[in-house]
């Protein structure tokens, strides 16, 4: 009887200390994000086509087009979301037009992305960006499940 009482004393024990690390790396996301939105649109473009330049080894002037093209959404963006403080109250119909005309952006980047890049650099791309839905798909089920 003794043995079970420190047996499962210990397993409390694990599962509380396998619980806080989830805090942790909520806090560290927060603070990532906070680092991010106080970067000004000219820096945040200057990091992603950086980041792009890496895996893609993009030319000078691939680099620069990719850059003001990401300076530019960026300041749509931060435009978007200071005027976006009353999201939650969007009829189905505003919630449809906002949704459509991220997909229209959508679109003419990923056209945008196709006029700078070469066929095999494009093809790279596209890779990554689908990489990346998926992985991004598989942290929003498991957080659902755990719910």
């Amino acid at each position: 009887m003794k043995n079970v009482l420190i047996i499962c004393i210990a397993l409390l024990g694990f599962n509380a200390i396998a619980q806080k690390k989830d805090v942790s790396k909520k806090e560290a996301r927060t603070e990532m994000r906070k680092e991010s939105q106080s970067l000004t649109p000219e820096q945040h473009a200057e990091l992603k086509s950086k980041k792009m330049t890496l895996p893609l080894d993009l030319s000078e002037k691939q680099q620069n087009e990719v850059k003001q093209l990401f300076l530019k959404e960026t300041k749509e963006r931060r435009a978007l979301k200071k005027d976006d403080k009353n999201r939650k109250d969007l009829s189905d119909t505003e919630r449809f037009e906002r949704r459509t005309q991220m997909m229209d952006k959508l679109i003419a980047h990923k056209r945008e992305m196709k006029t700078i890049l070469s066929e095999a650099q494009y093809s790279k791309w596209e890779k990554s960006l689908n990489k990346h839905k998926k992985r991004h798909s598989q942290k929003r089920r498991r957080g659902r499940n755990r719910g």
